[in-house]
């Protein structure tokens, strides 16, 4: 059997995404904050663009840009109509293509990438800087802070700094004792007893029973075990547990705070506001630039004295603009339509809090309104809508059923909220164990395993029962 090349000619059906399609999505997933800086740069790089200015009746809005549009070619009208028709598909719910694994794997962008602040290890060494200028010292400074961890830890050890560089263990001593120093707080500790020492050294310097309780009894503190702290320090219980409190106030991860993230501003997508008993919804768009076509541009295509080449330049750009108006109205609409119809589900939470968020799911919204479900990801990821019960995320409506003993559904959200509640109405003295909750959540119709109560309690931050136990 031989090998031999031939050309086969086939047809394949697939879909193709235009520039101006991958416009439409990528202006959807974008937060407030990001389209604001997205259509400004869309200002600088379109002159056909302007932000308005001038009064009313020299306004040229989305809707009203047909009647003046320049003539277009054929070919730009076929295209026109295709981008058209995925439109419908994408944001009206049309189903004329198919929704193969590809298809939804080339509708996923990448999300905006985010400026990073100074590094926690920058920021050490700009410290180390401004401590000394003797080279041996930097150098030793160096190598230790590229020993310490994401945590803030000096993972490695002064032997290992000392034969590694070649210098005496008591130079390693002395240039770790100077970033023991440094901000934050307890960074280059070797352990948490001696971060959280460093910390007090600096915050309550002369608070020796804090430090006795630390360097001593760090185990039993983790334990909660006050009565036996109690009877090994010869002091009172209530002592023991203001103590405890102090060693709460410490921080076990010194470079938490330096997450290489700078603060992400919110702005709510969407304002919901209850007028004569009903809901309403209104999409914000106050920082968002006021854009229209110039009519200067327009009256240049108009003006027979325009070369060729100029007037099809500027035919380009107007089709741009015209199609990036237009995604910016499908935008608002499409965020107004997904939500509108959770706020319609959720009335309940809505009126009396996370106890009454309903279970849903992203194919549920996306068949009430008519859209793709991956349109609906899009409007409710990094969205934020602002309620009678404070700002929340979009996705935040969205959560799995559980079943009660009546076969309703319950969110699982309004579950954990209802464990929450239980955690925080029960006796400090007598904490509720996790089979309590879970026996506490059946008598009331929730037929829930211990271990599903304890999963919720961990993802609340909340510690077990014999951690919770107060004196």
């Amino acid at each position: 059997m031989g090998f031999r090349l031939e050309l086969v000619q086939k047809q394949v059906q697939k879909l193709v995404l235009t520039p101006k399609m991958q416009q439409a999505m990528y202006m959807l997933q974008l937060p407030l904050l990001e389209l604001e800086t997205y259509l400004r740069q869309e200002l600088v790089e379109n002159p056909v663009l302007e932000e308005e200015t001038a009064p009313p009746e020299d306004q040229e809005s989305a809707g009203t840009e047909e009647a003046s549009s320049p003539d277009e070619s054929e070919e730009d009208h076929i295209l026109e109509k295709f981008e058209d028709a995925w439109n419908e598909y994408y944001f009206e719910g049309s189903d004329f293509a198919g929704r193969s694994e590809d298809e939804e794997a080339k509708r996923a962008y990448v999300e905006s990438s985010i400026t990073k602040m100074e590094s926690f290890t920058s920021h050490l060494l700009s410290q180390l800087r401004l401590s000394t200028d003797d080279a041996q010292e930097l150098r030793i400074g160096e190598w230790i802070i590229g020993e310490i961890d994401g945590r803030g830890y000096f993972t490695s050890s002064v032997e290992e700094c000392a034969t590694a560089l070649g210098v005496s263990q008591e130079a390693v001593e002395a240039v770790l004792s100077v970033i023991h120093a440094f901000e934050p707080t307890g960074v280059g500790a070797r352990d948490l007893r001696e971060c959280l020492l460093l910390q007090i050294e600096g915050r309550y310097p002369d608070n020796q029973p804090l430090k006795e309780l630390v360097a001593n009894h760090l185990d039993a503190v983790q334990k909660r075990q006050l009565p036996r702290i109690a009877e090994r320090m010869n002091v009172g219980i209530d002592e023991v547990d203001e103590l405890v409190k102090l060693v709460a106030t410490l921080e076990p991860r010194p470079a938490r705070a330096y997450t290489g993230e700078e603060v992400q501003y919110v702005v709510p997508d969407a304002i919901v506001t209850k007028v004569d008993g009903e809901y309403v919804v209104t999409v914000t768009d106050d920082s968002m630039p006021r854009i229209r076509i110039s009519a200067y541009y327009r009256r240049l295509l108009a003006d027979n004295g325009t070369s060729k080449e100029v007037a099809e330049y500027i035919k380009g750009k107007y089709r741009a603009a015209k199609w990036l108006l237009k995604n910016i109205e499908q935008r608002k609409s499409t965020i107004y339509r997904v939500t509108s119809c959770i706020v319609d589900i959720q009335k309940e939470f809505l009126d009396k809090g996370e106890a009454f968020l309903k279970p849903l799911t992203l194919q549920e919204v996306a068949e009430r309104v008519g859209l793709h479900e991956s349109t609906i990801s899009r409007v409710t990821s990094n969205k934020y809508v602002d309620t009678p019960q404070g700002i929340f995320e979009l996705k935040h409506f969205f959560s799995s059923s559980i079943e009660n003993l009546h076969g309703d559904a319950k969110s699982s959200r309004s579950v954990r909220s209802f464990v929450a509640h239980l955690i925080d109405e029960e006796d400090k003295k007598r904490p509720l164990s996790d089979q309590q909750l879970a026996d506490t959540l059946r008598r009331r119709g929730l037929n829930i395993a211990r271990r599903t109560v304890t999963k919720y309690r961990e993802s609340l931050g909340l510690l077990a029962s014999k951690l919770r136990k107060e004196y």
